[in-house]
């Protein structure tokens, strides 16, 4: 197969790995094998250009579809991402052959430490090779020891050994693909066994999420032209008449308190509003949390509010998420930690709160803060059972956004409710299995309704150790040129 074609397959299956709304998990597996090939093929710096390319192709492709390609912080950070990730390609081209029996395990450890490395940019797990496969339950078992990284490592490393098979022959590399498919078989061996035996327990809770009508969406939307006021200019809306305000953003509220009303009386144990759809003055919020407070001791239940609360003070915006218990009081009052770049509100300090229920330990985030390992492992560090997240996401966005939140559960072992406005809604258990779906973009008003296991929780290795094996792979990554330079200078013996 000449170079072209090579560069050109690898570049066309990379759009389809990207994890889109378009994802096909199948070419996650592939997608590097014709790659890695070109890179051994082609003259070292054409390869550096062409491999660095496609990758570019690759996120640039990511950030129109999930339209953040003219966000200037995300298209700089996913840059970085590129380079990182051709540094994966430039390693296998340089280091493997020097690597001996271990030749096949250089792309991954550094492709792992690429993406390790990545979140330190404050952009959360995003580009990780691994999160593609949400939909492959016996291989997701592996993220609750490694972390999502894990999954990358058993992708790249299959692309690695085809590869080197592909190069070398079978003969020369039979005991390197023997061990390889040993492995591979023992991790979804594996995976198997703790689907088929740790098996969530039947105590279910039921849960709701609930989002406003269209009517109400427009009534709120027509009165808030007649005042002349933005929603998303916080300040304006800080300085405008509060009565007229408070009277735009009421259709919305009222629906979401009588929805409330309708669930609990349906069975619903927990109800669950969404990011930011509901909007509330800094005047009316105890009001509102009254109202609901008297809804939730009649019915015995706890209802997770969530809101945009405008403001007084700079930036005169805050996220939140409220939790009122079955005692009408209120138990939580949480600011979204990670503000996306597009959110112009101060993040709030970080801590995730929980509370006790007869159905676990309940805690909350919000939308992009799940994205953050460091939160949700904090979650399962304080023993919590199920995770709500309210989000609000985007088309185009919303399919890999919600399935990136079922890493979070299967990594921590807790079951997760993620109620997202204008995205999908979905509800998984602590082996990121969906019970329950919902689209916004496919029906005319959005409801979740799910039953959710919450007890016992069954502590994961991930949830002990966090990221132990990403911090192996960035080891092992910065050890290899010393390790390959040493084989070399001693006659590789």
């Amino acid at each position: 197969m000449n170079q072209r074609l090579l560069w050109w397959l690898g570049t066309a299956l990379l759009l389809l790995a990207v994890h889109t709304d378009w994802n096909v998990p199948l070419a996650a597996w592939v997608f590097p094998v014709f790659l890695l090939r070109y890179a051994r093929r082609a003259p070292a710096r054409r390869a550096v250009v062409m491999v660095g390319s496609s990758l570019l192709i690759g996120q640039l492709f990511w950030l129109g579809v999930t339209g953040l390609l003219f966000v200037i912080s995300a298209l700089l950070a996913f840059i970085l991402l590129t380079l990182l990730q051709t540094a994966a390609f430039l390693a296998d081209r340089l280091l493997a052959d020097r690597a001996g029996p271990l030749r096949t395990l250089v792309f991954p450890v550094t492709l792992v430490a690429g993406e390790y490395l990545f979140t330190f940019t404050g952009f959360g797990d995003f580009g990780a090779l691994g999160s593609t496969q949400s939909g492959n339950l016996p291989l997701l078992q592996v993220a609750s020891v490694t972390g999502v990284y894990g999954l990358t490592f058993v992708l790249a490393w299959f692309a690695s050994v085809v590869n080197t098979v592909w190069t070398e022959g079978f003969p020369p590399v039979r005991r390197t693909v023997l061990v390889h498919a040993c492995v591979l078989g023992l991790v979804f061996a594996a995976g198997g066994a703790r689907l088929l035996f740790d098996v969530p327990t039947t105590q279910t809770v039921r849960i709701a999420g609930i989002s406003p009508s269209s009517d109400a969406d427009r009534a709120s939307s027509a009165a808030l032209d007649r005042i002349g006021v933005k929603y998303w200019r916080a300040q304006e809306v800080s300085t405008a008449d509060p009565v007229a305000v408070g009277a735009a953003f009421a259709p919305v509220t009222e629906n979401l308190v009588e929805l409330t009303r309708k669930q609990a009386a349906a069975g619903a144990e927990i109800v669950v509003w969404p990011e930011t759809h509901a909007r509330v003055l800094e005047r009316d919020q105890a009001a509102l949390l009254n109202r609901v407070g008297v809804e939730a001791r009649q019915a015995g239940i706890h209802v997770g509010l969530a809101y945009a609360l405008y403001t007084a003070q700079a930036p005169y915006i805050r996220n939140v998420a409220v939790l009122v218990g079955p005692t009408g009081e209120v138990a939580w009052t949480y600011d979204k930690t990670h503000p996306t770049p597009m959110e112009p509100m101060a993040p709030g300090p970080g801590i995730v709160p929980t509370t006790d229920s007869p159905y676990g330990r309940l805690a909350t985030v919000i939308c992009y803060d799940a994205d953050f390992r460091d939160l949700t492992r904090q979650a399962a560090d304080k023993g919590t059972a199920l995770l709500l997240v309210p989000a609000n996401d985007w088309e185009g966005f919303a399919s890999l956004h919600a399935e990136k939140a079922t890493f979070r559960a299967v990594e921590n072992g807790y079951s997760l409710f993620r109620h997202s406005t204008h995205g999908k809604s979905t509800a998984v258990d602590g082996q990121g299995r969906v019970l329950g779906h919902a689209d916004h973009f496919r029906t005319g008003q959005q409801t979740l309704v799910a039953d959710i296991p919450v007890q016992p929780r069954t502590r994961t290795v991930y949830a002990s150790i966090g990221d132990v094996f990403a911090w192996l792979c960035l080891a092992a990554a910065t050890l290899c040129p010393l390790w390959t330079y040493t084989r070399k200078r001693t006659g590789n013996r």
